[in-house]
């Protein structure tokens, strides 16, 4: 039965990587081969993409009893066959960079089913320390996430550029007719504008609306110092977005942005529409013609998004992932705590991370944590607690007892 599971694994972890490399993402056809580990703007968080992706691969292979060195020369030569077909998908790129970060990630798959009796079968003393590292990198986690998504203003000046058009951007068919920082008006020029953005004044657009809303993410205006993006405001389909520059940008992380979807969903072609947006004491805000929506900000959950980060999912299942991501991080923190038994170290360590999911917003400025992340902690938390106790129930003996016959 075990064989069927891990075999069913392998079937659908190779179809999760047919489906995530093999889909077309544009619509020219890649020039060639590239030989970079990884590159361009999230050059880091693809490299992590793909060190993440063969994991279950190899993870799965190994459990249905395939040996190592089998399991990894699989995971390599699936992951050249991608990499082959791909230079006839448009919008794809091949890359011998990506076959060894595939292959390494089989291996790390591997790794983890050989080397899994030592970190999750441990003796009472170590569980508590394991369960405390474990409260303690999460709480780690959290924090770097609240820090590497907070803007930065570079020193002035800066200068704006209307519906600019850059690579792997749309370009907006509208019209721009002005735009405005706190009543001073920009004319695609420079200007000192870091002590306004820092202030929280707000940035007000005036555009002509494009025949069809863009099916990616395009930049109505854009402020820049002398090599950096500072602030994009942009139309994605019926979405209106905000870009800030970041750590997570100098970091070649993914490029969060705040939205308010569907803002655009009355703006018919060639209408004319006002936006605003700008920093509010609470979170971000945007204004459309007479309408305002503010308090959009980043949480805890959102870290998952610095390494993959699909804008077009719906809310409720980026609020899902959002809440797994939470259950992750704490679920070893009340496993190896379980297993530790009544320690005080293995309840510092559930403290740790509640008092986390509390104070890191706080100090790194990320909203707070919202009820359906904390019901992700609690999830985590209390998942294996709850097993372990239902783990200790008698069971119960099916079949019929004998009857001793006398003679």
């Amino acid at each position: 039965m075990n064989r069927r599971v891990a075999w069913a694994g392998v079937a659908a972890s190779t179809a999760c990587i047919l489906v995530a490399t093999l889909y077309a993402s544009g619509t020219d056809l890649p020039p060639g081969w590239s030989f970079d580990l990884s590159s361009g703007d999230s050059a880091f968080a693809e490299l992590v993409q793909n060190l993440l992706l063969f994991i279950p691969l190899g993870a799965c292979l190994t459990l249905a009893g395939v040996r190592p060195r089998w399991t990894v020369l699989i995971g390599a030569a699936l992951s050249f066959s991608v990499e082959f077909a791909q230079q006839w998908i448009p919008g794809r790129d091949p890359s011998t960079g990506d076959i060894i970060s595939n292959t390494v990630s089989t291996a790390i798959g591997v790794a983890m089913v050989i080397t899994a009796p030592r970190w999750l079968h441990t003796p009472p003393q170590r569980s508590a320390r394991q369960a405390l590292g474990t409260a303690i990198a999460a709480v780690l986690v959290w924090l770097i996430t609240g820090l590497v998504l907070r803007p930065i203003y570079p020193p002035p000046p800066y200068r704006d550029i209307w519906t600019p058009d850059y690579i792997f951007w749309g370009h907006y068919r509208g019209k721009v007719l002005g735009a405005r920082l706190d009543g001073v008006t920009l004319h695609e020029d420079t200007f000192d504008g870091q002590a306004l953005l820092k202030s929280g004044q707000p940035l007000e657009v005036t555009v002509i609306a494009q025949n069809r809303p863009p099916g990616q993410a395009s930049p109505l205006v854009a402020l820049h110092d002398h090599n950096t993006r500072v602030l994009l405001l942009s139309v994605d389909g019926t979405d209106l977005t905000v870009n800030y520059h970041m750590k997570a940008n100098e970091l070649k992380l993914e490029h969060l942005d705040l939205r308010w979807r569907n803002a655009l969903a009355h703006v018919a072609p060639k209408d004319t529409f006002t936006v605003q947006t700008w920093r509010g004491e609470r979170g971000v805000c945007f204004a459309l013609n007479h309408e305002r929506r503010c308090g959009l900000g980043f949480t805890i959950g959102d870290g998952w998004k610095l390494i993959f980060y699909p804008e077009h999912y719906p809310v409720w299942l980026d609020s899902l992932i959002n809440m797994l991501w939470i259950a992750g991080w704490t679920v070893g923190v009340s496993y190896w705590g379980a297993r530790a038994g009544k320690t005080t170290v293995g309840y510092t360590a559930i403290a740790i991370a509640i008092v986390g999911l509390v104070a890191v917003p706080m100090v790194s400025g990320l909203k707070t944590t919202p009820i359906i992340e904390w019901f992700g902690a609690i999830v985590g938390l209390a998942g294996p607690l709850v097993a372990r106790e239902v783990a200790k129930l008698p069971r119960r003996r099916s079949g019929y007892k004998s009857q001793a016959v006398s003679s």
